[in-house]
């Protein structure tokens, strides 16, 4: 019995040091996740920095150089941490951010490109240290042919230790990225079908890699991202320069789609997901906005003008993951207002027409997602827009008031013979309706 005791003691205390070793063990885990975050964050930072405030004197060529030995620092990094140390999570890291910069060397180089293929004409950022003109054509094609051996050599390091597995495709993308950074265009129609045919191949990638779980973990979203990478570089770089009507169409379209519905594939966040879902709003909104501008049509109907606004709050709240009925609500009010101002204040000819079309989507629509706002809105609506015609019917009597009165006689008769008629069933119906509108939202 004693030795009974004593083997429970001993298998209590074994388990006890277990658990103590494996909270030691997570903690320790902890702590090496936010050092890597914290080292990965001085790492950009002082990049960063250089590029703003550091040796702006330097020439376009020096700081590419300076930039690229920073990307082969970082491989150098991940060399040791991968079979110095034995430790992949670091190497992972450091491959990444290496794959990362290696973008950027390619960027650079696309400057310099840019830069002698439109000579003085080229459009140039206003800070100094993103401009690389007046570059020698040779020290350009060094550089070209250096970024092309660092870049295989980089992606194909950092696609293998993060997506092995998908190593091919996500390179394949990677190239398709860089040949588009090195693209002498920056402005007008070509940038924005740049921008457009870039943002589908790189969604397309996208969901085709999702299909994959071990593609949703922190490895395979990085990989992810760094195959997208080139795509928000060149959308930077467009900012930096005035945007035109194509360019600001193009521009909202992709933060729209991005914040609204692309942002979910890389995290499940709430804060994330509910700051994403404003800015997709608003970029959701400035698309209208940029039309109105463009053609001036504030100037001709300001109020009906900013009707489509409205519909596309309406469309969004059938997308977004937060207050689709608040943005049901401001919707069917904005119309309303929108349509009464166009009516009474505007006195538009079509006016009536369009608010009673309106009116009926409005209702429609309240049907449809069992909704009182907009179903209430909607009958306001129609009930405006009948009143529209209020001073034809005036006139109407007036040019035949005893024709008027016996339409009129005619109509009330028979209004009372159908209830007479349908007296129950209306009954039923009206009642069932209400006790359906009164389990509406």
């Amino acid at each position: 019995m004693y030795s009974d005791e004593r083997l429970d003691f001993t298998h209590s205390h074994l388990n006890e040091q277990e658990k103590v070793s494996e909270k030691e063990t997570k903690i320790a885990a902890k702590i090496t996740t936010y050092l890597r975050w914290i080292g990965s964050i001085l790492i950009i930072l002082s990049a960063v920095s250089f590029m703003l405030q550091g040796h702006q004197e330097l020439q376009p060529a020096y700081r590419y150089w300076v930039g690229l030995g920073l990307t082969l620092m970082l491989c150098g990094s991940g060399f040791i941490c991968a079979y110095l140390l034995k430790e992949t999570k670091g190497a992972r890291v450091f491959f990444g951010l290496a794959t990362a910069f290696v973008f950027v060397q390619v960027s650079q180089v696309g400057a310099m490109i840019y830069g002698y293929w439109h000579g003085h004409a080229a459009l140039q950022p206003e800070y100094e240290w993103l401009q690389f003109m007046d570059v020698n054509p040779t020290v350009i094609v060094i550089d070209l042919l250096m970024t092309v051996l660092v870049f295989g050599a980089v992606s194909y390091m950092g696609y293998s230790i993060l997506a092995r597995k998908y190593r091919s495709k996500l390179i394949i993308a990677s190239v398709v990225g860089g040949l588009a950074l090195l693209m002498p265009v920056r402005s007008g129609l070509m940038m924005a079908c740049l921008l457009i045919g870039l943002y589908y191949w790189a969604r397309k990638n996208e969901l085709d890699l999702l299909g994959d779980e071990t593609m949703r973990l922190p490895e395979g979203l990085a990989a992810r991202a760094l195959a997208s990478f080139p795509l928000w570089i060149i959308l930077g770089r467009s900012l930096l320069h005035p945007l035109g009507f194509t360019m600001a169409m193009t521009v909202s379209i992709m933060l729209t789609v991005f914040f609204i519905h692309d942002i979910k594939n890389y995290t499940q966040r709430l804060s994330i997901l509910y700051l994403s879902q404003w800015i997709g709003t608003l970029s959701a909104i400035a698309i209208w906005a940029s039309v109105v501008n463009e053609y001036a049509l504030n100037q001709y109907h300001s109020g009906l003008a900013w009707l489509p606004t409205a519909a596309i709050i309406f469309a969004l709240s059938t997308q977004v993951t937060f207050h689709g009925r608040l943005y049901r609500l401001l919707s069917s009010l904005a119309v309303v207002a929108i349509c009464y101002y166009v009516l009474f204040e505007q006195a538009m000819n079509s006016a009536a027409v369009l608010t009673i079309a309106a009116g009926i989507l409005l209702v429609l629509a309240g049907l449809h997602y069992q909704e009182k706002a907009p179903f209430f809105s909607g009958n306001i609506c129609v009930m405006v827009g009948l009143l529209g015609y209020w001073e034809y019917l005036v006139n109407a009597y007036s040019t035949a008031p005893w024709l008027s009165s016996v339409g009129l006689g005619l109509v009330v008769i028979l209004l009372a013979s159908y209830i007479e008629n349908k007296q129950l069933q209306i009954k039923n119906k009206s009642l069932y309706y209400f006790q359906q509108l009164k389990q509406w939202h």
